[in-house]
């Protein structure tokens, strides 16, 4: 029973006994029993107040923990998810079938592209992909005909240059599917006919790569420091207008033919100390805070 059920009762029986005494002053006494009624009425109205409060706030707190608790349980499913999704793609990778491992690749996209916390680690693994040995072919595959291909091109080929288009597609900040922020590290890895035009990253370490065919890398800015140490460019290589805001080494590289760097911009170090430039070096236009083309060789001509 809650204070007020008990104050009316209370203030209802005295009321009534009083009126039945008889008494002289008994409208004085009905009075004063009104009166303790009516502060009574009024404190058990406070109480219940105070208690449908504390209910009210009992179960906003229940509901607060139910839902945080469910949030963490969908949290956690979603993680669930999306790691039995990396596992099975990257395990696809592994397959002896090309068609496979371009399946992995794909899947490892469509997850980057609905998991944003995720794109990190897949540009990790497709780069990690591309480290791996790899007999490449002589030349790069641009320019020439079918014919000239073939039917001996290499599944494995494929798959890789597959992974190369991967890599341009979610770095280049004209596709609607760009990836800001990314960093490749593509250290002593083979990459045939490599584009990288119109792209933005951060870091990007090519140091010791190995480049067949064309390399063109246009109008790409890179936000850190880029890394081409000793790196071999066996086709023409073209860096036109490209954006190097901390600066970039190329010393000890080697071109086997014409290379562009022109209309480049470095605000940093553009260090191409020690390297070999077989072919024209055509330096036009760029604007670098420091250009080192220490003890670097350049043909005969002393194009530059």
């Amino acid at each position: 029973m809650t204070a007020v059920a008990v104050a009316v009762v209370t203030g209802g029986l005295l009321w009534l006994f009083l009126a039945w005494s008889g008494e002289p002053d008994a409208p004085v006494r009905i009075d004063a029993v009104k009166t303790a009624f009516g502060v009574g009425a009024g404190a058990g109205g406070v109480f219940a107040l105070w208690l449908a409060t504390r209910r009210q706030r009992t179960m906003e707190l229940q509901l607060a923990e139910t839902t945080r608790v469910a949030g963490v349980t969908e949290r956690d499913l979603e993680e669930r998810r999306v790691t039995e999704l990396y596992t099975k793609a990257v395990e696809q990778l592994g397959s002896d079938k090309a068609p496979v491992r371009l399946g992995g690749f794909y899947a490892l996209e469509r997850l980057g592209q609905d998991n944003p916390k995720q794109r990190q680690t897949i540009v990790n693994v497709l780069c990690a992909y591309l480290r791996m040995p790899f007999e490449a072919p002589e030349t790069g595959l641009r320019g020439r005909t079918g014919a000239e291909l073939g039917d001996q091109t290499d599944p494995e080929l494929l798959v890789r240059l597959a992974a190369q288009e991967l890599l341009k597609t979610h770095l280049s900040h004209d596709e609607p599917g760009y990836w800001p922020g990314m960093s490749v590290d593509l250290q002593r890895a083979v990459l045939v006919d490599f584009r990288l035009s119109g792209c933005t990253l951060a870091a990007a370490d090519f140091s010791r790569a190995r480049f067949v065919g064309a390399v063109h890398i246009r109008g790409t800015t890179f936000t850190r420091r880029a890394g081409f140490y000793g790196t071999q460019f066996t086709d023409i290589a073209n860096f036109d207008r490209s954006v190097f805001e901390e600066g970039a080494f190329f010393s000890w590289a080697h071109f086997a033919r014409d290379v562009r760097f022109t209309r480049i911009r470095s605000g940093g170090l553009f260090q191409c100390a020690h390297t070999h430039f077989e072919g024209g070096a055509d330096f036009d236009g760029g604007e670098h805070a420091e250009l080192d083309l220490a003890d670097a060789r350049f043909p005969q001509d002393g194009t530059k």
